[in-house]
């Protein structure tokens, strides 16, 4: 599949097929990955990730469903690596969080797996259930194998024209 194909066909897949994804899939997802840019080259990231139902029940202290998809990525910030604009003063560090992760959701779509982009899920507990220090949960990125039902959300269709959100600098 194109990258044009992988855009336009893409969409949050919530239900997912039990069958677990092949630990060849998530080196080759994670193999793209790590190709993304980020600031500086600064790579203020660590991806984690639960494939077995022990991994994925820790990950429900902070949200209480997945969908029932076999792979969950969690996406953190390194604190040690969050960083300023020198102009702004604003931190930045999450678009760099946000680069990888819809990396990681294109790169679901090119070995052949839906996902669903969550951020709706509590940091706090997340990171207190996998005693993570000096990371911060950020996302999480749920993956898998689209179940028969799956469909995209009446919303996915919902798209403004180029002309509403793109004029040209004259």
């Amino acid at each position: 599949m194109n990258f044009k194909d992988i855009c336009s066909q893409r969409y949050s897949v919530r239900s997912f097929k039990s069958t677990p994804v092949e630990d060849e899939k998530i080196a080759q997802i994670l193999e793209m990955v790590k190709q993304a840019p980020t600031a500086r080259n600064n790579q203020p990231y660590e991806i984690l990730y639960a494939k077995t139902p022990e991994g994925i029940q820790k990950l429900t202290a902070g949200r209480d469903s997945f969908f029932g998809a076999p792979l969950v990525f969690v996406i953190c910030s390194i604190d040690e690596k969050r960083w300023h604009n020198r102009q702004s003063g604003r931190e930045f560090t999450l678009q760099d969080i946000g680069i990888i992760a819809t990396t990681l959701m294109y790169a679901s779509s090119e070995v052949g797996l839906g996902s669903v982009y969550v951020c709706a899920f509590d940091p706090i507990k997340t990171k207190e259930a996998l005693n993570l220090e000096g990371l911060t949960p950020e996302c999480m990125m749920v993956v898998g194998y689209p179940a028969e039902d799956a469909t995209p959300s009446q919303m996915h269709f919902n798209r403004r024209n180029v002309e509403e959100f793109a004029r040209e600098i004259k």
